[in-house]
């Protein structure tokens, strides 16, 4: 069972994040590289993981595009919210909504999905909930793409009319509610009432007397 990164300093992933966006992208994201931008505790290096975690760099650590698209002032928050989704698939493929998630709920899936103790869990949600704290997930589909993006990075039509076509509407039809009250005399005869009856069978439903 493989175990979620975590930051030693959640906190800090703020710091990184805001530093990529305004640095140069650097070959390669090393611990050279993190001191070069001012991030040189130990406890920093512990930041590399995530980033590669989330995709803005690939395993050998050099910057993707993901990374550069993140750069952009405009869709950042939005391709931190991609990233994070297809990250953690796992964590959303039980909670589609992990981000709005509780901090026990959160707590509830790592201890199950990891073989982390106790310590290095609650690291792992405060983790996610940074990150997530940065990110605007509003303009990121379920499947973890752009709202703006197809499933072949094509742009794909996602307004939804607010009125639906005159043709699919239906005409509302008027009905017509009548109440009958019958009096019939006390003394009337049994005979009387039985036509009375028989008279209202044939005049409302077409039915004569059998």
């Amino acid at each position: 069972m493989a175990d979620f990164p975590y930051a030693a300093v959640p906190s800090k992933l703020e710091s990184l994040l805001d530093k990529i966006k305004t640095v140069g992208i650097p070959d390669k994201a090393t611990k050279t590289w993190l001191h070069s931008i001012g991030l040189k505790s130990s406890n920093d290096r512990s930041l590399l993981p995530i980033v590669e975690f989330i995709g803005l760099v690939d395993s050998s650590r050099h910057p993707t595009s993901s990374w550069s698209e993140f750069r952009q002032a405009a869709k950042s928050k939005t391709v931190l919210a991609t990233a994070i989704k297809r990250g953690y698939a796992s964590l959303y493929e039980v909670h589609a909504d992990a981000h709005l998630r509780s901090e026990e709920e959160l707590k509830d899936f790592f201890k199950a999905h990891s073989t982390a103790g106790e310590q290095a869990i609650m690291r792992t949600v405060k983790t996610f909930q940074v990150l997530c704290s940065l990110a605007d997930f509003s303009a990121v589909s379920v499947n973890g793409a752009s709202a703006n993006e197809g499933g072949n990075g094509a742009s794909a039509d996602t307004s939804v009319p607010l009125v639906a076509p005159p043709s699919s509407v239906e005409s509302p039809t008027p009905t017509l509610h009548i109440d009958f009250q019958v009096h019939i005399a006390a003394d009337a005869p049994p005979e009387q009432i039985d036509k009375i009856f028989e008279s209202m069978a044939k005049h409302l439903y077409g039915k004569d007397a059998e």
